[in-house]
């Protein structure tokens, strides 16, 4: 009979033995796993980071001005600021996703980031332009009292080490995603496909942001567009007036592989940040600009959203994936060579020499070649190749609504800087350039939406 002392060391020795198994897991990989997260929670603060100093940098100090302009006064302040960023902490636990994606929400109050200015503009700021009392006044021109954004992360392909679906031991869901469409991309796209995809709708939903403010009455018979045009300076980008943009949702689609984001940006910042560029740069009726000053403090708060879409990159899909019939459709055209190119087109025109007000015929001149480069780009786009079959004037054709789309996607071509010239034949030049991959993400967009077969 066995005793109680030889009784406990049997348990002991059982107790070890299955423990022995999981001592004697792979060193090589769970290490390889150890550094897929740290990677993964890296990017994925570095994203929050980045996130919140758009945010930061979009708030009012005073009505005139924002922290952005306070930052790039000099560039001890906007290290100060970077630095400050980089030491917060999170503020929930970060979340590790089952594609081996993580997610890292941050946050800081106003309050806070009123100290902190105040901090570095004592310890780094050698300017007349802002005052420490300024930040004070940011609890009246920003109603907003905690920033709080998420970033997302994802390792390099070459350590991913995702668990499959279907594994054991999922982590947590990803949240995002209702249960088709987590299944579903979990199956076809790599995290980094992800990724990609939700960056690609965010940079094309600020790019239909940025044609919504243009076409924002100022005046009776003034728009943005038209205030912007009256500027030397022709490439004029609109992100310049969305700072402070923010994420409203993410949205994955069941059985496509299209991601939508829907972006927001208050109208009375975008006047603010008019107001204070148009005294620099417009040199039109100064009426105008009173009239901007006027709208900032008297504009309802009223919020413009739009949404953008974008898809996996071709690269970062799985390949043993299956797909449902449109997604496969959408796959299976090869992404054209021009997708990650950027398209170049020169315009020309005469200055007006029976002017006599020379800066005048001198900025028509400009404005007449910038059209007639934007014109031959419209040519060169209706002339890219989708397939060996179809181009992109064939697949525009199919449908008022691509046209409309078409045109929007045009509109967001901008003047090469440094190209404007003054030929010795007395001619002025202008170089207009185009990224095409917002075009690609269009077309996959309506090709889902239109059920369109492309041959």
């Amino acid at each position: 009979m066995l005793t109680n002392v030889t009784k406990w060391v049997v348990c002991a020795a059982l107790a070890v033995a299955c423990a022995v198994p999981s001592l004697l897991a792979d060193p090589l990989t769970e290490q390889k796993k150890a550094q897929t997260k740290l990677l993964a929670y890296r990017a994925a603060r570095a994203d929050a980071i980045r996130k919140l100093a758009e945010r930061i940098k979009g708030l009012q100090i005073t009505s005139d001005t924002t922290v952005k302009d306070f930052v790039t006064e000099s560039d001890k302040v906007q290290t100060s600021l970077l630095a400050y960023l980089s030491g917060m902490k999170e503020s929930s636990a970060p979340k590790y996703m089952e594609d081996g994606t993580c997610e890292v929400t941050m946050e800081v109050t106003l309050v806070d980031v009123i100290t902190t200015l105040e901090t570095i503009h004592n310890a780094c700021y050698k300017g007349n332009k802002f005052k420490v009392q300024d930040f004070e006044k940011m609890t009246q021109t920003n109603e907003i009292k905690v920033i709080k954004e998420t970033g997302m992360g994802a390792p390099r392909p070459d350590t991913n080490t995702a668990m499959p679906v279907g594994g054991d031991k999922p982590l947590e869901s990803l949240d995002n995603l209702g249960g088709k469409a987590k299944q579903y991309w979990l199956a076809n796209v790599m995290p980094q496909g992800r990724l990609m995809a939700v960056r690609a709708a965010r940079v094309d939903a600020m790019r239909r942001l940025a044609e919504r403010i243009k076409g924002v009455q100022i005046a009776s018979n003034t728009t943005v567009k038209d205030f912007v045009a009256q500027s030397d300076d022709v490439n004029v980008r609109m992100d310049t007036f969305l700072v402070g943009a923010r994420e409203n949702s993410i949205t994955y689609h069941d059985e496509e592989l299209i991601v939508e984001v829907e972006m927001q940006v208050k109208l009375r910042t975008v006047y603010a940040n008019l107001k204070q560029w148009g005294e620099t740069h417009y040199k039109g009726d100064r009426g105008v600009i009173k009239q901007m000053e006027e709208l900032t403090t008297t504009t309802e708060d009223i919020i413009i959203k739009e949404t953008g879409s974008g898809v996996p990159p071709e690269k970062y899909l799985r390949g043993q994936a299956v797909m449902s019939p449109m997604a496969t459709m959408v796959a299976q055209n090869k992404q054209p060579d021009w997708i990650s190119q950027t398209l170049r087109a020169t315009g020309n025109s005469a200055i007006d020499t029976k002017n006599d007000n020379k800066a005048q015929a001198k900025l028509m001149a400009f404005r007449a070649a910038e059209l007639d480069a934007r014109r031959k780009l419209a040519e060169q786009l209706d002339g890219l190749q989708i397939t060996s079959n179809t181009s992109v004037r064939d697949f525009v054709a199919q449908s008022d609504d691509i046209r409309t789309a078409m045109l929007s996607f045009q509109q967001g071509a901008h003047v090469v800087d440094g190209s404007q010239k003054l030929l010795e034949d007395g001619t002025a030049q202008v170089i207009v350039e185009i990224e095409l991959t917002p075009l690609w993400n269009d077309i996959t967009f309506f090709q889902k939406k239109l059920s369109i077969q492309i041959k």
